[in-house]
């Protein structure tokens, strides 16, 4: 069974601007305390970036595909893929919706599931639109 990709893109400056400037001040904001701690240039350095990472995915934009093979999310950080066959269970959570390899909830689920970030509107189709998929791939 051949199903037609499935993508899509996501701003978050365009589909959850409020989120984006929250999330843009608490970095410039952990940024500007991190300065003022005196560290060497370095570790200064090290904790912005690590700041930064933390809240990108509310800052930057993602592209995502559904396919045949799996799920893909282009984001700052380069691509994210899973196959269907690592694949056990579609989740909605509030920024989107969660593919995991557990088949319960897991507290690793943010860690090893793949978080795709969707329009609120959008993210019941979605996941109705994913769930089928899954389970046509044996999951």
């Amino acid at each position: 069974m051949t199903s037609l990709p499935l993508e899509w893109s996501f701003n978050p400056w365009r589909d959850r601007p409020l989120l984006a400037v929250a999330a843009a001040s608490v970095t410039l904001g952990m940024c500007l305390l991190i300065a003022s701690l005196g560290e060497p240039p370095m570790v200064r350095l090290i904790l912005g970036l690590a700041v930064l990472g933390a809240l990108s995915p509310v800052l930057s934009p993602a592209r995502c595909r559904v396919d045949d093979l799996g799920i893909e999310m282009h984001g700052p950080f380069g691509t994210s893929r899973r196959r269907w066959s690592d694949l056990r269970r579609v989740a909605a959570r509030p920024a989107g919706v969660l593919l995991s390899p557990y088949p319960r909830p897991h507290w690793l689920d943010s860690y090893r599931g793949l978080l795709l970030p969707t329009k609120n509107r959008d993210r019941d189709a979605l996941l109705v639109e994913l769930r089928g998929r899954l389970e046509a791939h044996g999951a």
